[in-house]
């Protein structure tokens, strides 16, 4: 009982491994039975200049091209099975050797009737004088067997060629599946370190802001109702995106805008500010929460109550592959408090993004004013960076 399982088995897996054959397969299967027709006939020749005195020649390279054809196509459905059984568990040493065997004597049990047939037929007496002996009885035993020995060879050697090559193939499959799941852990872990130096910037930029309502209400109560409302709207417009981990200049641009607009209201229109961002780069990708938080620093330590106002200038531009965004105050604001907790989480968020290729640069101007330059990577995302 146990060898009719194994037996049903078998044929289980033949039967599955013809039904996965591919057109592709075929194709490639009918080029090498042409081919081995081509070797044999070049191993063969003088064997072949022979035979042809006595028949047509391409009667017997006739033969030769489908008795070919029928063999590869036994052994591409061995193959084909033996694939089947090593994706099933099975060894792939013992599932190939198998295949090889079984697919060489099945394709030469199958093409000698064949063989037969057009020898006794098509080609009688294609034998020359010399060589009677591969007529009668002794060619029913020489034929197959130089057949099958032939084809144990050269089958075989093509056989585990091809396992050799499956497996190398299954091997990078597995190791590039592996480094994609690592990339994509290596992201997830990346986005996670990026939120939690994010989530420290954010409650500075809002307390701050939260900070400058309640100084405005002591001095104009219904200014300050209003400016809440204002801050209140855009509040919901900017929460979702604060969470993000990737952003555009127009978006980012867009929240600084909203913001300064509700500055300008507590700092009774002394606050003028100007935006320079061509419309070509406003879908470049940005890290989310890194242009507001400098804006809000030149608010807070350079233009902001007992400052009387001033000028903030925000310019983007591209060169030479690179983004770079100057935020430039008439005060102090990135010199005083220059390495206060915004611009050190800033800092420290840019090192895990781009490494050495995302600067944030300070520095005081000849006219009394400040600047702050921050420049990445042209059109970066986390995702792209895979050795953090």
């Amino acid at each position: 009982m146990p060898d009719v399982t194994r037996l049903a088995r078998v044929w289980s897996l033949v039967i599955e491994g013809a039904r996965s054959l591919r057109w592709l397969q075929f194709r490639t299967a009918v080029l090498c039975g042409l081919a081995m027709t081509f070797v044999q006939a070049v191993i063969f020749i003088a064997s072949i200049g022979m035979f042809a005195q006595r028949v047509p020649i391409e009667r017997l390279l006739a033969m030769s091209l489908v008795t070919d054809q029928i063999r590869v196509l036994a052994v591409l459905v061995a193959v084909a099975a033996a694939d089947r059984a090593v994706d099933s568990g099975a060894r792939r040493r013992t599932a190939y050797v198998f295949a090889a065997l079984g697919g060489c004597i099945a394709g030469v049990i199958l093409s000698e009737p064949f063989s037969w047939a057009w020898r006794q037929y098509v080609i009688p007496g294609f034998a020359p004088p010399q060589r009677q002996w591969l007529h009668g009885t002794p060619a029913l035993f020489y034929h197959p067997i130089f057949n099958l020995t032939y084809w144990l060879v050269v089958g075989g050697a093509g056989v585990f060629l091809y396992a050799d090559r499956r497996a190398a193939r299954k091997t990078a499959a597995m190791l590039h599946a592996a480094e994609l799941d690592r990339i994509r852990r290596s992201k997830r872990a990346l986005e996670s370190r990026l939120q939690a130096m994010q989530a420290r910037v954010e409650p500075q930029f809002l307390f701050n802001t939260l900070a400058q309502v309640e100084r405005l209400y002591e001095i104009d109560a219904p200014l300050a109702g209003r400016t809440l409302d204002d801050l209140i709207a855009y509040l919901r417009a900017a929460m979702p995106r604060m969470r993000d981990t990737s952003s555009t200049i127009g978006q980012e641009i867009e929240l600084v805008r909203s913001y300064l607009a509700i500055v300008r209201v507590r700092l009774a229109d002394q606050l003028e500010f100007s935006i320079d961002v061509p419309a070509e780069l406003a879908d470049l990708t940005v890290p989310p929460m890194m242009l507001l938080p400098l804006v809000d620093h030149a608010v807070v330590h350079g233009l902001g109550p007992g400052r009387e106002g001033g000028t903030l200038r925000i310019v983007v531009t591209v060169a030479a592959g690179r983004l770079r965004l100057s935020i430039a105050d008439s005060g102090g604001g990135f010199v005083h408090g220059a390495d206060g907790t915004g611009i050190a989480s800033i800092r420290e968020r840019l090192h895990a993004l781009y490494g050495e290729d995302g600067r944030l640069e300070l520095e005081r101007r000849d006219d009394g004013g400040t600047e702050a330059r921050l420049e990445l990577p042209c059109e970066a995302r986390v995702a792209e960076r895979q050795d953090v």
